[in-house]
C-alpha cells in the first residue's frame, strides 16, 4: 500500500516532496483516509487543504477551500514583525485588511509580548470571515487570558470601508491580492494547484490595492503599516501614494525576494527601520 500511495504522488510531486507530504498525510489522517487524500493531492488539491490545517508560528490555523492558504513568506513576516516591534503595538488597536483565515489577526491578538488592545480582521469574503471566526474559536482560551478583543468584520477595501467595532486604528496590515491578472499562470510562477483550487478574489490584484491601502491609512488614523507585495511595483507605487512626512522602505524574505513596503510617519515605530533593506 506505502508503495502505491508514494507512486500516486511521484506523478504530480518531485520525490522527496512526495515522501515527505505521504508521511504528513499519514501523520495527520486516520488510515481509512490515506488513499482518498492520496487520490486528491494526486489532483493537484492543496495539502492543507486535504488535512484540514497549517502551521503559523504557534498556531494551528484551519483552512478550507475557498480561502487562501497562509504562506510561510507571509509567517515569516509577521513574525518578525512581532519581534522588531511587538512592544511599540502594545495596547494598540490594530487592522488586519484581507485578513482570510484570520491568521495574522490571530497570531497578533494571541502574543504574550504584544498584548494590543483591540484586532480586527476585515474581508470581504463571507467564507473567509466564516473560518477566521472558527480559527477565532480555536484559540480562545488564550485570548480569554491574554485579554485581547478580536473580531472579524465584512468591509470592502475597493469602498474604503472601516470596520465599527473600533475607534481608530494605530496599524495597518495587509496581505491583499498582488498578483496582476496578465501574470497568472504557469508560465509566471503560479503554481497549477494554486490555478485550479484557491479563490482568484484572494489572488488577482495590483497597484489599486495599494492605493486602497494608502487612502485608508488617514481614514483610520493608522502612523505606521506593513503589506505584503508581490513586485517591486507595487512598493513604488505605495511610496509614491503616501505623503513626504512617511518614511517608507522594502523588506525581502529570507529567500532573497521582496516581500513586504514597510511604512510609519511616527517615531514610536521607528524599530520598523530594522525590518527594512532599502529606502524609498
Amino acid at each position: 500500500m506505502n508503495s502505491s500511495l508514494l507512486n500516486a504522488l511521484l506523478k504530480v510531486l518531485p520525490r522527496t516532496q512526495a515522501k515527505r507530504e505521504l508521511r504528513w498525510i499519514k501523520n495527520e489522517l486516520p488510515e481509512e483516509k490515506w488513499e482518498h487524500a492520496v487520490d486528491q493531492r494526486s489532483h493537484l488539491v492543496p495539502l492543507q487543504y486535504i488535512l484540514g490545517n497549517t502551521p503559523f508560528g504557534k498556531l494551528t490555523i484551519k483552512c478550507a477551500s475557498g480561502v487562501l492558504i497562509p504562506r510561510w513568506e507571509t509567517e515569516e513576516w509577521c513574525m518578525e514583525m512581532k519581534k522588531s516591534i511587538g512592544a511599540s503595538l502594545s495596547g494598540k488597536n490594530i487592522l488586519d485588511y484581507c485578513t482570510g483565515t484570520g491568521c495574522i489577526a490571530l497570531s497578533i491578538a494571541t502574543d504574550s509580548q504584544m498584548r494590543p488592545a483591540n484586532v480586527i480582521g476585515t474581508d470581504i469574503s463571507n467564507a473567509a470571515l466564516s473560518l477566521a471566526e472558527e480559527n477565532k474559536s480555536a484559540c480562545q482560551p488564550v485570548l480569554s487570558r491574554l485579554g485581547c478583543n478580536i473580531a472579524f468584520e465584512r468591509c470592502d477595501l475597493r469602498k474604503l470601508e472601516i470596520p465599527k467595532s473600533a475607534d481608530g486604528f494605530d496599524f495597518l496590515v495587509s496581505n491583499p491580492p498582488y498578483i496582476p491578472k496578465g501574470k497568472m499562470s504557469v508560465e509566471c510562477g503560479v503554481e497549477c494547484s494554486v490555478l485550479k483550487y484557491e479563490p482568484r478574489i484572494a489572488l488577482v490584484g495590483n497597484l489599486e490595492f495599494y492605493h486602497y491601502l494608502t487612502a485608508l491609512l488617514p481614514k483610520i488614523g493608522a502612523r505606521g503599516f506593513i503589506f505584503e507585495v508581490g513586485y517591486k511595483q507595487q512598493a513604488e507605487a505605495t511610496r509614491r501614494y503616501l505623503p513626504n512626512t512617511w518614511k517608507c522602505g522594502i523588506r525581502y524574505d529570507s529567500a532573497g525576494t521582496i516581500r513586504n513596503v514597510i511604512g510609519w510617519c511616527d517615531p514610536e515605530f521607528d524599530a520598523l527601520n530594522g525590518m527594512v533593506r532599502e529606502i524609498l
